[in-house]
């Protein structure tokens, strides 16, 4: 690799926080090519000392990957509560959910978001306000203009077309109505604070890590919790599920309570073996193994050997919670039960046991809402977390969620 075009990657890692390797040095080779014909490294570096922004910008779009579609990861956004957010908005003195897709790209996630609103919330007029962020203005002005050709909207169902999308010759545009909930800014992830006040009752950020060095996810991480509102929802992309880098969840920031003497740890419903299951050798198995047995100490740092492996494990998350909750340690329980629904909102069990922990915790509250979203995201057919969901049967689960929720609102 030349020496100019290790500065370039610095400089683009510098602005825009991507790193890259020594593998995409042809790619980047190829995207300086694609802003100018003429351009090699050198050249590039000379040119953007007299034009700045503006060229920095160009490459910044060569090289980031802006393919996306209508209701991606579908399930993921299926797992967003609006009743129960708009519920949180209006506690803060809020007429509307406030929303931030961060990384927006072309605008068809922010759209995505306002139809899924439209749908739950069908009161007019709707309560959601939305702000799309990206870092390219050449790809903020394409999200503003709302127009899609059929690889965007192979995912959109025909009723939904007919409601949300207007033919025109070249394609469709979103309708009038669901463009005017969001507004489009320039913002940088790295460099910027959160886009305006007050703070988000939801934040997508999906598939965005995967462009990030572990120092910058952290970082990154850190700006959206900032932006998020205190009953607000993170939403990660399957991408940065995969990354591995993002340790700043894995650091476990919930206050730590002096821990009672170690008791056996409880299945969900209070159901037991009558002999515990020897442990397996290596990985979540194992961990749920030493819970069974009662081992919660073992538990703990099998659990925390997992995450320094991969941060964004939420079985990991998971079983943590349940032996912090096993020792007493409530706050921290609900800690990690949270990164767990951060990493994977769908995680309905992660759900009813963080309800557990704000019950332990006394705060009620928030035990209803763990105990709703519980009940939004439970699926008989979930099998992406086997080796959690073999050890209870999810319509008890969702059974035991209705019943905490009557003695709650009861008590109320």
């Amino acid at each position: 690799m030349s020496g100019a075009l290790q500065r370039v990657a610095a400089l683009v890692r510098r602005e825009s926080g991507m790193v890259l390797g020594e593998s995409q040095m042809p790619a980047l080779e190829a995207a300086l090519r694609r802003v100018d014909p003429k351009f090699d490294a050198a050249t590039f570096l000379g040119r953007a000392g007299r034009d700045g922004r503006a060229l920095l910008d160009r490459l910044i779009d060569e090289i980031t990957i802006n393919e996306t579609f209508f209701f991606r990861e579908r399930r993921e956004l299926d797992a967003i509560d609006w009743p129960r957010l708009l519920d949180a908005a209006q506690a803060h003195g809020r007429d509307a959910i406030r929303v931030w897709v961060a990384a927006c790209s072309s605008g068809e996630e922010a759209y995505t978001l306002a139809m899924l609103a439209s749908e739950a919330l069908p009161r007019a007029p709707l309560q959601v306000s939305i702000v799309a962020t990206d870092i390219s203005p050449a790809i903020l002005e394409k999200a503003r203009q709302a127009r899609y050709g059929k690889r965007a909207l192979r995912l959109v169902e025909s009723d939904v077309r007919q409601r949300y999308f207007v033919e025109d010759a070249d394609g469709v545009q979103v309708a009038r109505a669901i463009r005017d909930l969001v507004e489009f800014r320039r913002h940088n992830l790295v460099t910027d604070a959160p886009p305006g006040a007050p703070a988000f009752d939801l934040i997508a950020c999906r598939n965005v890590l995967i462009y990030f060095d572990g120092d910058t996810v952290e970082q990154v991480i850190a700006s959206l919790e900032r932006g998020l509102a205190p009953r607000g929802m993170l939403l990660l992309g399957a991408a940065d599920r995969l990354c591995g880098s993002a340790r700043r969840l894995a650091s476990g920031d919930g206050a730590r309570l002096p821990p009672t003497p170690v008791r056996p740890l409880r299945r969900p419903l209070g159901r037991e073996r009558a002999e515990p299951a020897p442990p397996p050798e290596r990985g979540i198995d194992a961990a749920l193994a030493a819970a069974n047995q009662g081992s919660l100490e073992q538990t703990l740092e099998l659990t925390e050997r997992l995450l320094h492996e991969d941060p964004l494990d939420a079985n990991a998350y998971f079983v943590r919670g349940l032996a912090q909750l096993g020792v007493g340690d409530a706050d921290a329980a609900a800690a990690s039960l949270r990164r767990a629904l951060y990493v994977d909102p769908a995680f309905g069990l992660a759900a009813f046991q963080l309800g557990r922990a704000h019950e332990r915790r006394g705060d009620g509250a928030a035990a209803e809402r763990a105990y709703e979203q519980a009940l939004h995201t439970l699926e008989p057919g979930d099998g992406r977390h086997d080796a959690i969901l073999d050890q209870v049967d999810l319509g008890d689960l969702a059974g035991a969620s209705a019943m905490r929720l009557k003695a709650l609102r009861g008590a109320a």
